[in-house]
């Protein structure tokens, strides 16, 4: 009797709309997150109240992964391993094209800019002073580095580049005199220590693109993909939503559809 209870207990929750097969993962039927390393692990640690929140609201078993860099990040991206991640503008039209990774919420009256970010007591005034300039960026990081490298070659200014893991590195470099400026956005520069920061200036900001996309696998199906949307722009209205936004700098997630990041293709030429 008891071996047949639980066999319809195992067939239950296999029937369940909600239920998904979480591979190669950990926790067998946990809901894998991802959120990419050029922010550093203190910064990926402040996402864990929006993943305790989908996780409450839900009842589906969230875990954030963490990854050493940014290239093992976009392996395990375009392998298919996250459910759900948070990714640059540039990774979400790759994703979308040869994963199928949809977008479900982006920032709200966000548009993503990048800065370019001299020490404060240096002499360059102009992207023009930046001529054979020692010049950093956060690997593979989209604004910091490939929007700002772009505008300086584009008005036909070399420069001598070097990757960083974290933006904070590279703003670190300038400030200790390793590097002449570094690549980032306004999120990671208005998170700077104030020692830090008050030590820089931003000598260049881009017009703004469309910002990060939350998205989510195809494997996940329609109705948890809808609860977890839910979830995430219920976020904003608790005590733990307020702080998470204000601590990140960050607007409230709103709804989001794959066109919302034409402005990419079109410069991307994808």
């Amino acid at each position: 009797m008891i071996l047949k209870l639980l066999k319809i207990i195992v067939l239950l929750i296999y029937a369940s709309p909600g239920f998904v097969v979480a591979e190669d993962k950990d926790s067998y039927n946990s809901l894998l997150f991802g959120i990419s390393p050029h922010l550093t692990k203190q910064q990926q640690a402040q996402w864990l109240p929006l993943i305790r929140h989908i996780e409450k609201q839900t009842n589906y078993p969230l875990r954030l992964q963490t990854s050493p860099t940014i290239p093992v990040f976009e392996n395990r991206l375009f392998a298919g391993k996250f459910d759900l991640a948070y990714i640059n503008p540039k990774l979400f039209i790759e994703s979308n094209r040869y994963v199928g990774y949809q977008p479900v919420v982006k920032e709200g009256q966000k548009t993503l800019k990048a800065i370019i970010v001299v020490a404060k007591d240096s002499p360059y005034q102009t992207l023009k002073d930046l001529k054979g300039a020692r010049f950093t960026s956060p690997e593979n990081a989209f604004a910091a580095s490939v929007l700002s490298r772009l505008n300086l070659y584009a008005q036909g200014i070399n420069i001598i580049h070097s990757h960083v893991k974290t933006a904070a590195e590279g703003y670190a470099q300038v400030v200790d005199g390793s590097a002449d400026a570094v690549g980032g956005v306004p999120q990671t520069f208005d998170l700077l220590p104030a020692e830090i920061k008050n030590s820089l200036k931003i000598l260049w900001t881009s017009e703004g693109v469309a910002p990060y996309a939350f998205v989510v696998h195809p494997r996940v199906n329609s109705t948890v993909r809808q609860r977890i949307v839910e979830a995430i722009l219920d976020f904003k209205d608790t005590p733990e939503g307020i702080a998470f936004f204000n601590k990140l700098k960050m607007n409230p997630f709103v709804s989001a559809k794959n066109n919302d990041w034409d402005d990419i293709r079109q410069l991307t030429g994808q």
